[in-house]
């Protein structure tokens, strides 16, 4: 599927951010299977064209039920899925002004701190926590990655712009916490020794604060002994972790089974390629983006309540 529609062309961060699925795992779909194929630009970038986005979005659906993506993709290809073609949001027919976001990534590579911080008030303004997560904190981290990964900028930027993002979402988790006052659940959360991403897992602390949850986050790079302690203390009702990185996860998911008690769910961008391997080790994989892994979380939670009542 080499760009099927010259109406419009999405990078790689764009189709991450329209359909849920990782950059990491678009990357590795391309090269275990050929799918989707996307175009290159003269310069070697990765373009998508809309059949391809709305495609993907409906694999990712699937997949959240658990379906192998290899089976998944295999489907699609003998067209023993029948896909509906629903074009993703034009940016244009945004109320966002799409030239602000850009000028406030850019404005804060280039270190324009003032500038930066204007344009991100500005847009906090315009399109409110849920979709400044969306659209701009998310994205930005995304973009951010992607230019580290192509060696487009140096580690100090990519240090500096993390830690400013951080630093907002830290804000805003702490405002949400706030105005939590009678949350419902309580769930520990962080990423497995090894794995220092931290990004997605703020940004679901915060959706899940907001959601009435209260997160008690152990940030990055822990061991599975330092959770075991954490539970026994704390006695929360779930454990979830952020996989950001595929390296050493069977040797992680086996480490997980001495967590007993609770149910353990597994995201982040590596886990829509594992999930049979995570349930195998009685884990919980969440491949979806983060508003449908809380729903989901929430209906586990349900289920695992009433076969202990």
């Amino acid at each position: 599927m080499a760009n099927p529609s010259g109406d419009a062309e999405y990078p790689i961060a764009a189709v991450s951010k329209l359909t849920g699925i990782s950059c990491h795992a678009l990357r590795v779909w391309e090269r275990r299977y050929g799918f989707p194929l996307p175009f290159r630009t003269s310069s070697g970038h990765r373009r998508y064209g809309i059949e391809q986005v709305s495609t993907l979005r409906q694999i990712a659906e699937l997949a959240v039920n658990g379906r192998p993506i290899s089976e998944l993709i295999a489907e699609v290809r003998d067209g023993r899925i029948i896909l509906q073609y629903s074009p993703p949001e034009s940016p244009a027919e945004s109320p966002a002004d799409e030239g602000e976001i850009g000028k406030f990534l850019e404005e804060l590579f280039l270190g324009n701190l003032e500038t930066a911080e204007a344009s991100f008030d500005k847009l906090t303004a315009i399109l409110g926590v849920d979709g400044l997560i969306a659209r701009v904190v998310a994205p930005a981290l995304t973009e951010t990655g992607e230019r580290w990964f192509r060696r487009k900028c140096s580690i100090y930027q990519e240090r500096y712009v993390s830690g400013f993002l951080r630093l907002k979402l830290d804000t805003l988790i702490d405002a949400a916490r706030r105005a939590n006052t009678s949350p419902s659940r309580t769930i520990i959360m962080g990423s497995l020794q090894g794995d220092r991403h931290e990004g997605g897992i703020m940004i679901v602390h915060l959706m899940m604060e907001r959601a009435g949850w209260r997160v008690i986050s152990l940030g990055a790079d822990l061991p599975v002994n330092e959770y075991e302690k954490a539970i026994e203390t704390l006695h929360p009702d779930a454990l979830a972790l952020s996989f950001v990185l595929s390296r050493n996860i069977n040797k992680r998911f086996q480490e997980l089974k001495v967590v007993r008690g609770l149910p353990v769910f597994v995201g982040g961008r590596s886990i829509l390629n594992y999930q049979s391997l995570a349930r195998r080790h009685g884990l919980i994989p969440l491949p979806g983006p983060a508003s449908l892994a809380i729903d989901q979380m929430r209906r586990e939670l349900d289920m695992w309540s009433s076969r202990g009542s």
